[in-house]
């Protein structure tokens, strides 16, 4: 496996030279130059790195071994260590007595940026695969239960735990916007919990535990999230075939929510099961002509007023006064209310017949 690729020997380069007014030189394990702040250099072969892979420890050239040293200059080169293997060599340029003091402090960089490098890879390879495994469980296609499973397990996962699909949808320029919020979120999931970028831009986030755990869970990610976001959560998912249908009530509750209630933190199914079975069956077609109204109400309703009020009607069972009540109003508001809903969709709720 190569370690050591040629953009990050230039980094480990250009990092390092910052605090040292040093030339330095990064070698591959075969002691080819693939980094260095003397660019005409790259790519000759540096016999004192050799030596170094050979000895498997530190060299020193001074100027008089120079110029017997194919592609050396007086300097001090070091072996590059990783996952207890040398894996380069990197070198400073310099009279060995005047640099010997920074020599080690040059070494201790480099094996740091390359573990830096490594854990950042590792990250993202854990994010890609959640995000796989993710968008598998939500698909409308057959689940290859063995294949997730399998990737899964790589990462410590049990997906026989009952699991909650969440929504978030940014509204502003979405690959930017997903990296900040998943930055933004990731000390707060759990280590059964998964991420995942959808085709739409949706981040949807698989909680594991409880619906008590999931709503302290949602608490906590409106406080770290600084961006305008909306969040929508689905219902409890026992087993991973009902992972789709969590997902499903996630984004209708967030597309209902961000319309019927924008300035709620977030919106829960449970919250919006009425709602939410409206809208499904206005969009299926042997419901078309039943339900289509709904879906007018929400357009035209830009404030989420009348929607609110149709919910609070429903609830208290057509009592005028204790729906009034509910919603701060005059009965006389409440009237008006009624008669644009009726207005708007040609259905009046006063009239169960209608």
């Amino acid at each position: 496996m190569e370690f050591l690729t040629h953009e990050l020997a230039q980094e480990i380069v250009e990092r390092t030279m910052k605090i040292l007014n040093r030339n330095i030189n990064v070698m591959n394990e075969e002691g080819i130059i693939i980094g260095s702040g003397d660019r005409g250099r790259i790519n000759q072969i540096h016999d004192g790195a050799l030596l170094v892979l050979k000895k498997a420890e530190s060299v020193e050239i001074e100027e008089s071994k120079a110029s017997e040293l194919k592609g050396s200059k007086p300097g001090i080169n070091l072996p590059i260590r990783f996952n207890n293997q040398i894996v380069g060599v990197v070198g400073i340029t310099g009279e060995p007595e005047q640099i010997r003091n920074y020599a080690e402090l040059v070494k201790m960089a480099a094996e740091l940026v390359l573990e830096q490098s490594f854990l950042l890879e590792r990250v993202q390879l854990k994010q890609r695969l959640q995000s796989e495994i993710v968008n598998q469980l939500i698909s409308d296609e057959q689940i290859n239960e063995v294949w997730i499973k399998e990737r899964a397990g790589f990462l410590g996962i049990d997906l026989q735990q009952p699991r909650t699909a969440i929504v978030l949808k940014h509204s502003g320029k979405q690959e930017t916007t997903n990296q900040k919020l998943i930055s933004a979120i990731q000390f707060e999931l759990g280590k059964q919990d998964l991420t995942g970028v959808t085709f739409n831009n949706e981040i949807v986030i698989l909680k594991a535990g409880s619906q008590s755990e999931r709503k302290v869970f949602l608490n906590r990610l409106v406080k770290v999230i600084k961006e305008k976001t909306h969040i929508g959560s689905g219902s409890l998912a026992e087993t991973i075939k009902e992972m789709k249908t969590s997902f499903q009530q996630a984004q209708r509750v967030l597309m209902l929510g961000q319309k019927l209630e924008p300035d709620a933190g977030f919106h829960l199914y449970e919250d919006y099961r009425l709602e939410v079975t409206l809208s499904k069956l206005a969009q299926t077609e042997q419901a078309d002509n039943a339900f289509s109204f709904y879906d007018r109400l929400i357009e035209q309703d830009k404030k989420g007023e009348l929607a609110h009020t149709l919910d609070i009607y429903i609830k208290e069972g057509g009592e005028l006064n204790k729906i009034a009540e509910s919603l701060f109003i005059h009965r006389n508001t409440l009237r008006y209310r009624l008669d644009k809903i009726m207005e708007l969709t040609g259905k009046d709720p006063r009239n169960i017949k209608n």
